[in-house]
């Protein structure tokens, strides 16, 4: 089939400004758009800059912008991807939020991998131990192996909203990476990782989307990945500021009436003795109150009806867990 490809060409050498780039070829639609870039840069255009390893959808090194929708390109067929589009021609850009350094190649060490050495993913073993005190059950093993099949594909974060306005973030990749170093039994710094995750532009940030998993090609689901980490530190009351409290109380003003008790959420969040916080909360009171928004915190906060089964929904799972 003929098909046009239609590249975002960028070179941060030359100072010049991104620009986009049609080639036309002659190719089986069978083909991945891994393989059409390989053949344009073969045969029309050796500057074609990009990145392609293993061709076989584990290294996540062709990862690209397709159709403004992140895909993995050596496993995109150019003729699914030539539907997909209502003049046919293939739209392919660099991945969004790193930076290019030369067309479809972007800075991984900083978007990627510098991210996940923060979270200081080796496991420290206490060699005095015997191996048969790691021996992990099966449902551990199972749920373990789900984010080992991690490529570091970079999808996760390139879906991921808080990224998009947050650089900073540690991002659901790095944490799900964070999260196999967790739950190795072998490791004897367990408290003192799930406390370094939990520190500024870290778990907490996550806004509980769903992004990530929904970009996540293996199906690893690096949101519940996230989840489990939150679950971890509450179990072991670890974790700093406002974040953690913000998650306390809201579940706790959810068992306790049936619904969100909003000014205890505000209040908690803030810290009960966190004076200055809490006045800082005044403002906003009046802005709600002058709008017809007075909600009345604890116990002067309705219950709403049918709130004994939202309770028992509660009792259940902390007994599962």
């Amino acid at each position: 089939m003929e098909v046009t490809l239609k590249v975002k060409r960028y070179d941060s050498g030359n100072g010049c400004e991104a620009s986009e780039q049609s080639y036309t070829i002659e190719i089986n639609e069978q083909d991945t758009l891994l393989d059409a870039l390989v053949q344009i840069r073969d045969e029309n255009d050796p500057s074609l800059g990009f990145r392609g390893s293993c061709r076989s959808g584990f290294c996540g090194d062709c990862t690209m912008t397709v159709h403004g929708k992140g895909a993995i390109t050596c496993r995109t067929k150019v003729g699914k991807a030539a539907k997909k589009s209502e003049d046919g021609v293939i739209s392919i850009a660099p991945i969004k939020m790193a930076k290019v350094l030369k067309d479809l190649i972007y800075d991984d060490q900083h978007f990627h991998w510098d991210k996940i050495k923060a979270t200081q993913p080796w496991v420290d073993v206490d060699t005095s131990i015997s191996e048969d005190d790691h021996v992990m059950s099966n449902e551990r093993v199972k749920e373990l192996r789900l984010a080992m099949s991690c490529t570091q594909c970079g999808l996760c974060d390139q879906g991921c909203v808080v990224l998009a306005i947050d650089k900073t973030y540690l991002g659901p990749g790095a944490l799900t990476k964070a999260f196999r170093t967790v739950h190795d039994p072998r490791d004897t710094r367990y408290r003192e990782r799930l406390d370094l995750l939990s520190q500024k532009r870290g778990m907490w940030d996550c806004a509980h989307c769903f992004e990530a998993s929904e970009h996540c090609p293996k199906g690893i689901e690096p949101t519940d990945r996230i989840f489990d980490l939150h679950d971890k530190v509450i179990k072991e009351d670890l974790g700093v500021g406002g974040a953690k409290r913000h998650y306390k109380s809201f579940a706790a003003s959810v068992r306790a009436h049936g619904w969100l008790d909003e000014a205890r959420l505000a209040i908690e969040s803030e810290g009960i003795g966190n004076v200055k916080g809490i006045f800082k909360l005044i403002p906003l009171a009046v802005k709600a109150a002058l709008r017809g928004k007075r909600p009345m915190p604890y116990f002067l906060h309705k219950k709403r009806p049918g709130y004994k089964k939202i309770r028992s929904i509660f009792e259940k799972w902390e007994v599962k867990r």
